[in-house]
């Protein structure tokens, strides 16, 4: 695994306990609730961190992968952003927000919780395995048209030696003309 799927992962792995953790903040109050937004505030500063170091490893990549990574590191940039904007929702819930999203979603209950969790860890897994499966594809495709390039190069070194051939059996046929009719001369 390289460098920059390791920082997607990881990426992943915190988005989805900031999201679990955003959902809790507005059910929670007093000294938990503090604990859980220092909790979030770290974590999206470990997420904005790992988002600029998989920015700093997309540089570093050949022309070829860059493009491809740099809009999946955008899409990040993007979650990152979203979520901040839900946590700081999350931090201004009203008074009746607990009884509002109970009326629209249902109590929430731990086992909810934990099956929303285990949802996004399944996605966030299912997703890196295609966002590897594709560069995989991307991989074999660079090589193949690296493999096409070679033979492309050594079709024109095989047609400049037949060329050459040619020409050359031209001269010497010219050659045996001229030798031919001097021959003929001396009879």
């Amino acid at each position: 695994m390289s460098l920059l799927q390791g920082y997607e992962h990881q990426f992943g792995v915190l988005t989805a306990e900031v999201t679990t953790k955003i959902h809790a903040i507005p059910n929670l109050s007093g000294s938990p609730r503090q604990s859980v937004v220092k909790d979030v505030e770290q974590l999206l500063e470990e997420a904005q961190d790992l988002v600029e170091q998989m920015d700093l490893e997309v540089r570093d990549l050949p022309s070829a992968g860059r493009q491809t990574a740099a809009t999946r590191v955008r899409s990040y940039t993007e979650e990152l952003s979203r979520l901040g904007k839900d946590f700081r929702r999350s931090q201004v819930q009203l008074g009746d927000a607990a009884a509002g999203r109970d009326e629209l979603l249902g109590p929430d209950d731990a086992a909810n919780s934990e099956d929303q969790r285990e949802r996004l860890l399944q996605n966030t897994e299912r997703m890196s395995k295609t966002t590897n499966r594709l560069e995989e594809g991307y991989r074999m495709t660079l090589e193949t048209e690296e493999i096409g390039r070679g033979i492309m190069d050594n079709l024109h070194r095989d047609r400049e030696t037949i060329t050459r051939a040619r020409d050359r059996l031209r001269g010497v046929d010219q050659d045996l003309g001229k030798s031919g009719r001097i021959l003929n001369g001396m009879k």
